[in-house]
C-alpha cells in the first residue's frame, strides 16, 4: 500500500479526489449542526472562514483539516475516514484584523466516518453525489466565542450556505444523515470557561439534499425532509455562577412536531443563608424542576426561523422553590414591566403556544421576615394550571392571555384562581378573581406568626374570595372575608430568647378592635373594598398579596 501521504495527494489530483473531498464538506457542515441552537451562528462563520478551501489544503485559510486514514471502494460505493480533525490557526486568527475575525471559531474530532451506497459513476459523470447512508460517531465539537469583531455572519444570504457546501458539485443528496455520540462544547475564549455542554447527542437527518432546487424548497430543515434529535443532558452555568442549569433526556422529532425533555432543572449552587449572604441586595432564590415537558404540534420550519408556534405544552409533577431574606436591604430598582404578559412580550422572538398545563406541581414562597426575622412559608400543592394564548404576537386576535389555577393552599385548603392578563395593554393591565373555602383559622399560623407577627388563637374562616383589578401602579377590588369567633394575639420578639411571645396590651387593644364574626347575627354581611398602591420596587405576587390583606383588613377591623 502507499503511504497515506502519497493517497492523499493522488486523491486531490484527480475527479475522484474532488468527490472525497467534497463529502467531507459535507459532513463537516452536517456535523456542526448537532448543535441546534447555535445553528445559524454556527454554520455560517464555519462557511465565512471558508472552511472548504481549509479542505482543500490552500495555506492562506484560517482553518486546516486532517484524518488518519481514508478507505474507499468505488465499486460498493463506500467511504471510511478515521479520526478527522479541525482546527483553526491561533497564528492566522491573531493576525486577522478586528473587522475580520469571526465571532465564533470551531474545533472538533471525529473518530469514524462512514458514507454508504454512493453512486460513484453518476458522481464522475454528472458531479452528483448520491448516497445511501452517511454516520458519525462520537465527534467532539468545541465552539469558542471570540467577542471579538463584527457578526456579519447574520446576515449571510442561504444562496452562500449551500454553494460552499456542494462547492463544484451540482447535486449532494444523502437518504440519511447520522450523528451518535456527540459532544459539543461552548465556551469563552477570554476566560476560557465552558458555558454549554451537550452529552450524547443524536442526530438523523433524513432524505437530504444540497442543490438550487432543494435550496428553495421551503418544507426542508438543515436540507432535510425530517429531523430526530436527541441530547442525553444539556447544561451551563448562570453568568453569575449562582446557579446551574440542566436539562435531560431532550428530544425532537419534526416527523411528530414534537419536542419532550425528562426535565429542566435551575439548582442553586449556595444554600439559603450563604445566597443571601453573597448578595448586597434581597433577591430571590430559585430552586426548580419542571419534570416530563412535551410539546405537542411544535412547528418546526418556524422553529429554525427563529420563531415559537406550537399547539401545547405539559409539565409534570414540577417543584418551584423560592426563598427571599427581607432582613438585606432592598435594591430599589423599578419593576415595572415584569407581570407575566409583559415578560412575554419582551421575548425577542415570535412565540405563540396555544395552551400550556402546570399538572401536580408544587410551589412555595419562603421568606425570612424583616420584623420578626422569622422564616414563614407560603405553600400550594398538588396544583393544577392551565394557561392559555401565551404569545407577543400583537396581529393574535385573542387580547387577553388566561390562566385557570387549582392548588391545595398549605397543603390542606382548596383554593380556585382566574387570571386575564391584557395583552399589548400599555397600563399593565391584569384581573384575578379567586376562591378559599373553609379552615381552621389557626392552620395560617405558620405563616402569620413569623411573617406578621399575628397569631390567631381561635376562629374559623368559612370562605375568602376576590375579584381584583390591577395595572402597573395599583390594584383594587371587593374581598368577601366570612368567618366565626376570630381571636387574635399580636406577638412581640423576646430580646433575650429572640422568641415570640404574646404582647398582651396589645393583643387586648386588637381584639376590641376586630369584630368577632362576618356576616355578625341580625347584622348585613361585611364586603372589604381593597385599594392597594404598589411598591414599583416589588414583585406582582407583593402587590397581590397586600392587597388581599387590605380587603381582609376592610372586612374583619371596625372603623
Amino acid at each position: 500500500m502507499l503511504p497515506i501521504r502519497n493517497k492523499i495527494k493522488k486523491a486531490t489530483s484527480t475527479p475522484r479526489g474532488k468527490i472525497i473531498f467534497s463529502i467531507v464538506i459535507l459532513l463537516t457542515g452536517g456535523a456542526i449542526t448537532l448543535a441546534i441552537i447555535y445553528w445559524n451562528a454556527i454554520k455560517k462563520t464555519f462557511i465565512r472562514n471558508k472552511v472548504s478551501s481549509a479542505v482543500q489544503d490552500k495555506s492562506d485559510r484560517l482553518y486546516s483539516i486532517h484524518y488518519d486514514d481514508m478507505e474507499l471502494d468505488e465499486v460498493a460505493g463506500f467511504l471510511f475516514i478515521k479520526n478527522l480533525s479541525l482546527d483553526y490557526d491561533t497564528v492566522k486568527y491573531k493576525a486577522l484584523q478586528n473587522k475580520d475575525v469571526p465571532g465564533t471559531l470551531l474545533r472538533f474530532n471525529i473518530p469514524s466516518i462512514e458514507v454508504a451506497g454512493v453512486q460513484t459513476p453518476q458522481a464522475l459523470i454528472r458531479k452528483e453525489i448520491i448516497g445511501r447512508k452517511v454516520e458519525i460517531k462520537e465527534p467532539v465539537i468545541d465552539i469558542i466565542y471570540t467577542r471579538r469583531g463584527n457578526d456579519a455572519a447574520k446576515a449571510m444570504p442561504t444562496e452562500e450556505v449551500y454553494r460552499q457546501i456542494l462547492g463544484n458539485l451540482n447535486l449532494i443528496k444523502i437518504d440519511t444523515f447520522l450523528v451518535t455520540g456527540a459532544t459539543i462544547i461552548t465556551r469563552d475564549m477570554k476566560t476560557g470557561e465552558q458555558q454549554l455542554l451537550l452529552m450524547d447527542t443524536y442526530l438523523e437527518l433524513r432524505n437530504v439534499a444540497i442543490d438550487s432546487i432543494s435550496n428553495r424548497d421551503t418544507s426542508r430543515m438543515l436540507f432535510s425532509k425530517q429531523l430526530l434529535l436527541g441530547c442525553a443532558k444539556l447544561s451551563w452555568t448562570s453568568k453569575d455562577k449562582l446557579y446551574r442549569y440542566s436539562l435531560d433526556s431532550i428530544t425532537l422529532n419534526s416527523g411528530k412536531n414534537q419536542a419532550s425533555a425528562r426535565s429542566f432543572k435551575i439548582i442553586p449552587r449556595l444554600d439559603e443563608i450563604k445566597f443571601a449572604q453573597r448578595k448586597v441586595f434581597q433577591a430571590d432564590r430559585y430552586d426548580i424542576t419542571l419534570n416530563d415537558i412535551t410539546v405537542e404540534n411544535l412547528d418546526f420550519l418556524s422553529l429554525f426561523k427563529e420563531k415559537i408556534y406550537a399547539e401545547s405544552i405539559s409539565i409534570h409533577r414540577s417543584s418551584i422553590k423560592i426563598y427571599r431574606d427581607m432582613t438585606r436591604k432592598p435594591d430599589g430598582k423599578s419593576r415595572l414591566g415584569t407581570y407575566p404578559q409583559q415578560r412575554i412580550a419582551q421575548i425577542p422572538i415570535p412565540v405563540s403556544i396555544e395552551k400550556l398545563a402546570l399538572k401536580n406541581s408544587y410551589v412555595e414562597y419562603k421568606e425570612k421576615g424583616r420584623i420578626m426575622q422569622k422564616i414563614g412559608k407560603v405553600i400550594f400543592a398538588d396544583l393544577n394550571g392551565a394557561f392559555f394564548n401565551i404569545t407577543n404576537e400583537k396581529a393574535n386576535k385573542q387580547k387577553t392571555l388566561t390562566a385557570h389555577i387549582n392548588a391545595n393552599f398549605l397543603h390542606r385548603y382548596p383554593v380556585k384562581t382566574t387570571w386575564s392578563f391584557y395583552l399589548n395593554n400599555k397600563k399593565g393591565r391584569f384581573d384575578v378573581s379567586g376562591k378559599l373555602g373553609s379552615l381552621d383559622a389557626t392552620g395560617l399560623n405558620q405563616l402569620l406568626e413569623p411573617l406578621g407577627g399575628v397569631k390567631i388563637n381561635k376562629g374559623r374562616i368559612n370562605q375568602l374570595s376576590f375579584d381584583l383589578k390591577a395595572d402597573n401602579y395599583s390594584m383594587k377590588g371587593p374581598v368577601k372575608f366570612l368567618y366565626n369567633d376570630l381571636k387574635v394575639s399580636v406577638l412581640k420578639k423576646d430580646e433575650e430568647t429572640k422568641e415570640l411571645k404574646k404582647n398582651k396590651l396589645v393583643s387586648m387593644g386588637a381584639n376590641m378592635l376586630i369584630y368577632d364574626d362576618n356576616p355578625p347575627k341580625n347584622k348585613p354581611l361585611r364586603i372589604g373594598e381593597a385599594d392597594f398602591e404598589r411598591d414599583t420596587t416589588r414583585s406582582m405576587f407583593h402587590m397581590c398579596w397586600k392587597t388581599l390583606m387590605d380587603g381582609v383588613k376592610s372586612s374583619a377591623v371596625k372603623n
